[in-house]
């Protein structure tokens, strides 16, 4: 009877998200703001007056996976690695400029304020990462389409990979405590390559078997189905789901032959609740507590990491020769931060805490959830912003 009573309740709760969800997210939108924070704003609501309870908030936790998974590989069903190679040296000269100038800014900052270099190099690799799920959610809100679009996605596709290295180049050898081995050298190299390696070989099999699959409808139901499979295989193995699943859109997108013209508009359809739920719950872990108790550095971190990530964004495209479209926009398209930054810093906190000094790894975790619940709301305004300068809004509001 108790099993039967929990399980009514995360329907309840589940369906109260979608349907609730969706109804703020068109409030939003008659207000001509992203839908997203709708979903957002309503999942803090939520989690601040206890309408999704801890318990049924970790059961939910498989629907948080899938997003991140289809987020994943709504990138990589955008990048064309044709144009990817041939603009690499423009992209990697935004790349650099953005990444490592918000890294160094962030972190001189903080050794300014701590003292510490190893904890200042912390910070600094956590503000390179770019969260992906807000930032794709507009873009898709407004069917956006343009080389500004396609410069998003590029740098999308590799901001959390640089910050991923950055950070456990940082954990694994900055330290004053690290033990320097192969294995901690190529661990974090070797992760990234076999998420890569398992969605790509899933991709390629897909393609393969694409044949038998020519109907509209059951191509859907095939890469939805691979989309789940290469997020469960990813999480048993422990690699990113995120990364696996942009791989597998890349082989999908390069390599297959099937041509969907209403395919957009299907996907849609089917993963819209599931982005609902995931907002909505990543509103709900959000603490406002938090953010009021560790306000100063959260102030400190914000501004740094914007700055930085404005004037690299602007400095690297100029370096690069990209368009005025490209050099004025793409940098309020890289504010929003959550997912990989979280996970990150809750790495850092466990570290900390291996090496004794716990109070500082709590503190950055805080520092880290109170930053990403003002970015979270202030970030997907900056990607709408950038979309309608660069004139690459495809819907009407």
């Amino acid at each position: 009877m108790q099993v039967e009573t929990f399980t009514f309740q995360i329907l309840l709760i589940v369906g109260l998200i979608i349907v609730v969800g969706f109804a703020a997210g068109k409030i939003f939108q008659r207000l001509k703001i992203p839908r997203v924070l709708g979903f957002i704003i309503l999942g803090l609501v939520f989690g601040s007056i206890g309408v999704i309870p801890p318990s049924v908030m970790e059961s939910l936790r498989p629907i948080i996976d899938l997003a991140l998974g289809f987020i994943g590989f709504s990138i990589g069903n955008e990048l064309d690695l044709k144009k990817l190679l041939e603009g690499s040296k423009k992209l990697f000269i935004i790349l650099i400029c953005e990444a490592i100038g918000t890294f160094g800014l962030v972190a001189l900052l903080f050794y300014m304020v701590f003292g510490h270099l190893y904890i200042a190099l912390i910070f600094g690799a956590l503000a390179s990462a770019t969260a992906p799920a807000a930032t794709v959610e507009v873009i898709r809100e407004y069917r956006a389409k343009g080389e500004l679009t396609q410069m998003i996605f590029f740098i999308l596709a590799l901001d959390d990979i640089i910050a991923v290295l950055l950070f456990n180049f940082v954990i694994n050898y900055a330290s004053p405590q690290v033990v320097w081995s192969l294995i901690t050298v190529l661990a974090p190299l070797l992760e990234l390559a076999f998420a890569f390696l398992l969605g790509g070989l899933l991709g390629y099999v897909l393609v393969k078997v694409e044949e038998l699959f020519k109907d509209e409808t059951e191509w859907l139901i095939l890469m939805i189905g691979s989309v789940i499979l290469c997020t469960g295989v990813s999480q048993f193995f422990g690699l990113s789901s995120i990364l696996s699943n942009m791989a597998l859109g890349i082989a999908m997108e390069n390599l297959h032959t099937v041509k969907i013209k209403t395919f957009e508009e299907k996907l849609e359809i089917v993963i819209l609740p599931l982005f609902i739920g995931f907002f909505v719950l990543t509103g709900a872990h959000l603490n406002l507590t938090i953010l009021i108790a560790v306000l100063e550095l959260a102030v400190i971190y914000v501004v740094a990491r914007t700055v930085g990530k404005l004037l690299g964004a602007y400095g690297g495209a100029k370096l690069a020769n990209e368009s005025p479209n490209i050099v004025n926009n793409l940098g309020f398209s890289l504010l929003s931060q959550a997912g990989v930054a979280l996970g990150l810093a809750f790495l850092a906190s466990t570290q900390l805490a291996l090496q004794g000094d716990a109070a500082t790894g709590l503190l950055i975790f805080n520092v880290i959830t109170a930053s990403v619940l003002v970015m979270d709301l202030f970030g997907p305004l900056g990607v709408k912003f950038s979309l309608h300068r660069a004139k690459e809004v495809m819907v009407d509001e």
